[in-house]
């Protein structure tokens, strides 16, 4: 049995600006019905009859779009967080599945929205051995906070057994995401995800792509970039870039700096 441990926040959907898009959408239905009324009881005396009813119709229609907008901006899942993992809860069938921790393999930060020039707003996450992808989005309640959390479980969890399996010999699998400068695609559709991916496996002396590209790890000596900056990038002794990629396009992409940051601090030894 999972012990999915105290409950520490919940995160639904976030109705402050909803309301607002609520009371509009209800004042233009109140204020077409109004001249509805007005029309049918002072409609044979009254000028401007033609005004007056497509001025109601616009109002009622516009009431009826900003309501359907509101439906459709909710959240496909909401989300509970927990001491040891996230429950993630389905809007569509009230399913509820807990994902502990330390079974978060892949996350992707990425930007929508109005902030796609500033800040990473909006996260996708996996289990291990699932292809199914967990979305938090602006519109979830203090997904910011929601977002760092699981950002710092992972490499809290993920961190020790990534050293561990590269002390022991083994690889580390990251994904990367082909030709995924915009956030709105992965946002619209997870199977993009799926896709789109290409592997890069970093080990205690060698990082390879699927290019067939090969950095021996004792070559890198600087790294760059980060969540603030687009591109992360390995570098030699005298600066030269060894390898490069968008910080949105790789999956896991705190995971992999802090792998490589404690790399060149500590070289690994690997035991035979």
């Amino acid at each position: 049995m999972i012990n999915e441990g105290r409950l520490l926040s919940q995160h639904g959907f976030a109705k402050a600006n909803s309301w607002i898009t609520l009371v509009l959408s209800v004042l233009l239905l109140v204020g077409g019905a109004v001249q509805i009324a007005f029309f049918l009881a002072f409609g044979h005396t009254a000028n401007g009859l033609h005004s007056v009813v497509v001025s109601a119709l616009l109002s009622i229609a516009l009431g009826v779009v900003l309501i359907l907008l509101r439906r459709l901006i909710r959240p496909k899942q909401v989300y509970q967080l927990h001491e040891n993992g996230i429950l993630v809860i389905s809007q569509l069938d009230k399913k509820n599945r807990f994902i502990p921790f330390d079974r978060i393999s892949d996350i992707y930060r990425f930007r929508t929205g109005k902030y796609t020039r500033r800040i990473l707003n909006t996260m996708m996450f996996r289990e291990e051995n699932s292809k199914a992808w967990h979305r938090i989005t602006p519109n979830i309640a203090n997904s910011e906070r929601l977002i760092d959390v699981i950002k710092n479980e992972q490499l809290m969890f993920r961190g020790p057994w990534a050293l561990n399996t590269l002390a022991q010999g083994g690889d580390i699998l990251f994904t990367c995401m082909v030709n995924s400068h915009c956030g709105l695609k992965r946002f619209i559709g997870s199977n993009l995800l799926t896709m789109n991916e290409k592997r890069i496996r970093l080990s205690a002396l060698m990082l390879t792509t699927d290019e067939g590209k090969t950095i021996p790890v004792e070559d890198i000596q600087f790294i760059s970039g980060g969540s603030n900056s687009p591109l992360i990038r390995l570098l030699d002794k005298h600066g030269r870039i060894l390898f490069s990629i968008a910080y949105t396009s790789l999956s896991s992409a705190d995971l992999f700096i802090a792998l490589i940051e404690h790399m060149i601090q500590n070289r690994i030894p690997v035991r035979n």
